[in-house]
């Protein structure tokens, strides 16, 4: 005889349900939808650098086009008529599905498993910002564009898609503008401030506290047409810059989200330049220490002992 287990034998004999995903007990007419959640439930207790490569992501992503993301259950999803990709954030990383009509053999991609006729799903996990690049932004555009073909097709009646692969984006970088004037001056300025590094990140010279980033130069970054430096800012700086002087000051890609300010190098003098990154330097730096310092172990508390009497002679 079939041995009951003691859920589904409660199950029996109340009026009721357990929930199959997460084992709650549910009472008759009483909603419950364990699925229903937000993206800002699933980032908030992302670490500095997951919540960065999260921004870029989504920012990313949101660049393609008409789509819907929305979170559902332990994921957040992108998708146009479908799912073209989604993420899962967990403790130390992304977890980054991507469905495509083809096989990928490369190094970032840790698995492929098929998820229906036409569609392979790639799992790929992502632990910094500077890891939301080529070729892994590539694969999220190519899943966008052979979404949008699916769907097509569907309508069409067409069933001969799964044979025909979705060509990849050749585009290359954008041309660069500045011939070295402006980067000049931006070097020149974050050199002068005592502990920093410079780095080649993304392709253009970026600037470190030396632990964190606190200027990026951007030459027609994507095609844009602006030669830039992006800079951190407190709460608010972003918002109020821009609307004093938005010809000079904009809201930079991947970054904005967190507040930093993208500066038109042409617009502003030495003076000017000089105050920002400085004061990007010692907002970095200040966030920083203060990280450091939330992050020290508590001292260990020696206990408390009672002393010895001494023994009678």
């Amino acid at each position: 005889m079939a041995r009951i287990s003691p859920a589904s034998r409660q199950n029996l004999y109340m009026a009721g349900r357990e929930c199959y995903h997460c084992k709650q007990w549910v009472e008759e007419g009483e909603e419950h939808d364990c699925w229903t959640t937000t993206e800002a439930a699933l980032t908030r207790d992302l670490f500095e650098d997951l919540r960065d490569a999260w921004d870029r992501l989504r920012e990313t992503a949101a660049s393609f086009g008409e789509q819907r993301i929305y979170a559902s259950h332990h994921s957040i999803m992108f998708s146009r008529k479908s799912c073209y990709f989604f993420v899962r954030p967990k403790r130390n990383f992304l977890e980054v599905c991507v469905f495509l009509g083809r096989a990928l053999k490369a190094p970032q991609v840790r698995r492929v498993e098929p998820s229906s006729k036409s569609k392979l799903a790639h799992f790929i996990r992502i632990t910094h910002r500077d890891e939301v690049e080529a070729p892994i932004t590539d694969w999220l555009r190519e899943a966008y564009e052979f979404s949008g073909g699916l769907s097509k097709a569907g309508r069409n009646g067409e069933n001969n898609h799964i044979a025909q692969e979705v060509p990849r984006l050749k585009a290359g970088p954008a041309p660069k503008l500045d011939k070295g004037k402006q980067l000049a001056r931006l070097r020149r300025i974050c050199k002068s401030i005592p502990g920093t590094i410079e780095k080649l990140s993304h392709g253009e010279p970026t600037f470190f506290t030396p632990k964190r980033v606190f200027a990026m130069f951007a030459n027609n970054h994507h095609g844009d047409g602006r030669v830039a430096v992006w800079l951190p800012a407190a709460a608010g700086v972003q918002t109020a810059l821009i609307e004093e002087a938005p010809e000079t000051y904009f809201r930079p890609p991947y970054v904005g989200v967190n507040g930093w300010v993208g500066v038109e190098l042409s617009k502003v003098d030495d003076e000017q330049l000089g105050a920002l990154v400085r004061e990007a330097f010692r907002f970095i730096d200040q966030k920083t220490r203060t990280s450091r310092s939330s992050k020290s172990p508590k001292p260990v508390r020696a206990e408390m002992r009672e002393p010895q009497r001494a023994r009678k002679t």
